[in-house]
């Protein structure tokens, strides 16, 4: 290669250098080993007000203050995203030394962040993202148990089928929408069967129940607080329910146990989609949709002042009633079926199934905890059954006993019947667990054999 074309190619290639340096947003600056200024980009001399080519070959502390650059030279110890106050502006610098051959030659200056506010704003962001990261985690940890579709709802009555249209409509929208049902009706599966159906599917579902966190303590949850807000606060502060939904859900269950003083709060933020943290300085846009639910009845609460009328028409945009299950009673054993082939697909191996009589004890039983409730008691029944197919006798007495008190409208049934009921069920229960092995069930009963047979006689058991 002939002299002049290298002494070219090595013009363009410092050219190039000094627009990649020039270009970079932050102030940057190299010295040689004696402070002597090599490199000044101009982005640092704009903001110092001064001419970058002018710095060429002045010492460094004769143009910037407080500098150490000559001391990281004379030390080769790198100094990292250490504050550097200059012209009263505390910002963030790096101090990296060069060496060649185990010798400090230079030493290359970055100033990261011009002011440390620009750290402030990123360490909140990577505060956010750590909080949402941990909500995710949470989520998916309980993925199977809580993340409901509409295919999760089981039942076939009219008012179900209904409801799950009117929810797929309200899905297509960003009206808030109140649910309402006795507890256990399943508010909170329709309000993430809403989500998941709706455009914000891939952003959170924030959940938070105003029953159940003191109310001194509500106004943090929601909203969260700035560091420092009040003694004993975290030091990055935290973050409130409704700033980690932004995007998606947040669903406020048990809205009717909010306290009266956090109501005007919350009719705020839906009405500006802002919240301000506590110790905030300025407010902060939310982008979310609001479900909200409740197990009271609401113009009751409204009626009574208890619940702010604003607010009340503010979150009862969209309006979806679950009836409880007495009144649905063809959803009793869809639901129950559907209950059990969860189980089987959990990994208990087992396909059970109902006896047509049992199905009709559980049909006529009143469920004032509603599905919660069914769910409850056919979890203990095949918890402790071997067998697969659930029986009459499997069903808690409790169960029973109430069916056959509404059977006989509480005129008829007397306490000797009632114990008659009892055992009968239980030598029933007993022959079936042993394979119809009268000495084993005998023993499993606590009675001699042929007490037993007299009882199977009696009772007419085959």
């Amino acid at each position: 290669m002939k002299r002049t074309d290298y002494l070219k190619q090595l013009k363009e290639r410092l050219e190039f250098l000094e627009l990649v340096i020039d270009n970079i947003y932050n102030g940057v600056i190299i010295t040689d080993s004696t402070g002597k200024i090599l490199y000044f980009n101009k982005p640092y001399g704009q903001f110092l007000g001064i001419n970058a080519k002018d710095q060429i070959g002045k010492d460094v502390r004769d143009v910037i203050e407080n500098t150490r650059m000559h001391i990281v030279a004379k030390t080769g110890i790198p100094e990292l995203n250490k504050a550097h106050k200059i012209k009263g502006q505390d910002m963030v610098v790096q101090r990296i030394p060069i060496k060649k051959d185990g010798r400090v030659i230079g030493v290359f200056g970055q100033v990261m962040f011009k002011n440390v506010t620009d750290v402030t704003t990123l360490a909140n962001e990577l505060s956010l993202l750590e909080s949402k990261i941990k909500l995710y985690e949470e989520e998916l940890v309980s993925l199977r148990s809580t993340r409901y579709t509409l295919d999760s709802i089981a039942g076939v009555s009219k008012s179900i089928v209904e409801l799950k249209n009117e929810a797929i409509k309200a899905a297509g929208t960003n009206f808030p929408i109140l649910i309402t049902g006795e507890s256990g009706t399943g508010k909170e599966i329709f309000a993430q069967a809403i989500h998941n159906l709706s455009d914000r599917r891939a952003y959170p579902f924030v959940r938070i129940n105003c029953s159940a966190i003191p109310k001194e303590l509500l106004e943090m949850e929601l909203f969260g607080y700035e560091k420092g807000a009040f003694t004993g606060a975290r030091e990055e502060g935290k973050y409130g329910k409704f700033e980690l939904a932004h995007r998606g859900t947040i669903f406020l269950d048990e809205i009717g146990d909010m306290p009266l003083e956090m109501q005007p709060k919350l009719l705020r933020v839906l009405e500006e989609k802002e919240i301000e943290k506590i110790g905030g300085k300025a407010p902060k846009k939310v982008d979310f949709r609001l479900i909200a639910a409740s197990n009271q009845n609401m113009e009751e609460l409204v009626a009574s002042g208890k619940f702010r009328k604003d607010l009340f028409y503010r979150i009862n945009v969209i309006r979806l009633h679950i009836p409880p299950l007495r009144e649905r009673r063809e959803d009793i054993i869809p639901i129950a079926k559907a209950f059990l082939n969860s189980v089987e697909e959990e990994g208990l191996k087992k396909r059970f199934s109902i006896n047509p009589r049992a199905e009709d004890i559980l049909k006529e039983y009143q469920w004032s905890g509603n599905v919660r409730e069914l769910v409850n008691v056919l979890s203990r029944i095949v918890c402790f059954i071997d067998r697969e197919e659930i029986l009459p006798l499997d069903i808690p007495a409790y169960i029973r006993n109430a069916n056959n008190e509404n059977s006989t409208n509480n005129t008829n049934l007397t306490l000797g019947s009632l114990t008659e009921n009892i055992e009968k069920e239980e030598i029933e229960r007993a022959l079936i667990n042993t394979n119809n092995n009268k000495t084993k069930a005998a023993k499993i009963l606590g009675i001699h054999r042929t007490h037993l047979y007299k009882k199977i006689k009696k009772y007419g058991i085959k």
